[in-house]
């Protein structure tokens, strides 16, 4: 669509705290990076101009200002070449109808709002920024998890003890999933090279090369980047033959990701809570538990809130149609 000319209106706005200052600051980010030009404005910052839309949210709605609104609504009767949008989060004043089409945040406030008006109501939840309120890195941002069927996380370095190869068999048996393996190969340690050569081979003999991670190949990782995986990953997967301690099961019990692992001595002792396999477990059994898991399940259904309420979906699908005319949602 043409590039537009829009006024964000609301009572205040970032760095104010609040929810719909947070809604307003994101939808004015997400239509900006479509290459509309936008601005954010409150009462004593706005003016007449030349817009080609006006996204009111709750002025129309709320008494906090009836002076702004009854203007504003004037407004909507005078010029009815813009694209008024009112934007509806809170029902408390309602004496007066803009002119404008009407958006509810939910079918709840659509229902509420029926009540005051027999025109059309459209509903657009208030999208959210996932990743900015999980505080993820770019780096992690770029692996676009939010997508992925399921996500596996196993934070290791290239020693045999860490049995990867089992993860790669696990792989071949989730169609839809992403193996994420933190560690880089280490020029110093041969065997450690050389076992990731041969996990590089035996992924491209399983099939699964395009979905698994070898995350250290482009740079090490920051606790910051590891701590945003823990925040993305659906279960942490931990086959190790041996260990003293398993320091990432404790990890993954303080983020809230489901655990797998191994049942060697040492995550009997230390892995509260986890799933125990053992090493001689059928991949494909394990699958199944796997997917099978409600705390797996969960983590799934959070990462696919994220695409479903990301303003970069939001926008293009259902707000962009009400702005430029075409079919609304």
């Amino acid at each position: 669509m043409k590039v537009m000319r829009i006024a964000i209106l609301h009572y205040s706005k970032p760095p104010v705290i609040g929810g719909v200052e947070r809604v307003i600051g994101e939808q004015a980010a997400a239509l900006r990076a479509l290459g509309h030009e936008v601005e954010v404005l409150t009462r004593h910052e706005w003016h007449p101009a030349n817009w080609d839309a006006v996204i009111v949210h709750n002025v129309f709605t709320m008494p906090f200002d009836l002076v702004w609104t009854k203007k504003l609504i004037e407004l909507t009767r005078t010029h009815p070449e813009i694209r008024w949008i009112n934007w509806v989060h809170d029902v408390r004043w309602s004496a007066q109808i803009p002119n404008a089409i009407h958006v509810a945040v939910s079918e709840h406030r659509r229902l509420d709002y029926k009540k005051v008006t027999q025109e059309p109501i459209h509903v657009i939840p208030n999208g959210c920024d996932a990743s900015a309120v999980l505080g993820l890195t770019e780096r992690v941002r770029d692996l676009k998890l939010e997508h992925a069927g399921l996500v596996l996380l196993q934070p290791t370095r290239f020693v045999r003890r860490k049995n990867i190869e089992f993860g790669l068999r696990l792989l071949a048996e989730l169609p839809d999933a992403l193996y994420l393996i933190t560690a880089a190969p280490d020029p110093h340690q041969k065997d450690g090279a050389k076992y990731f050569r041969e996990l590089k081979q035996q992924a491209k003999e399983l099939g699964v090369t395009k979905r698994v991670r070898f995350l250290g190949e482009k740079g090490v990782l920051t606790d910051d980047d590891v701590r945003s995986l823990y925040h993305m990953a659906d279960l942490l997967f931990f086959p190790s033959t041996q260990e003293g301690y398993g320091l990432p099961l404790i990890e993954a019990a303080l983020h809230g990701v489901p655990v797998f692992c191994s049942q060697i001595p040492a995550h009997r002792e230390v892995a509260v809570g986890a799933t125990f396999f053992r090493l001689t477990a059928s991949p494909k059994n394990l699958a199944r538990k796997i997917k099978a898991h409600p705390a797996v399940q969960a983590r799934q259904l959070q990462r696919q809130m994220m695409v479903r309420l990301a303003w970069s979906r939001i926008v293009p699908e259902m707000l962009e149609p009400l702005l430029s005319g075409r079919d609304a949602p």
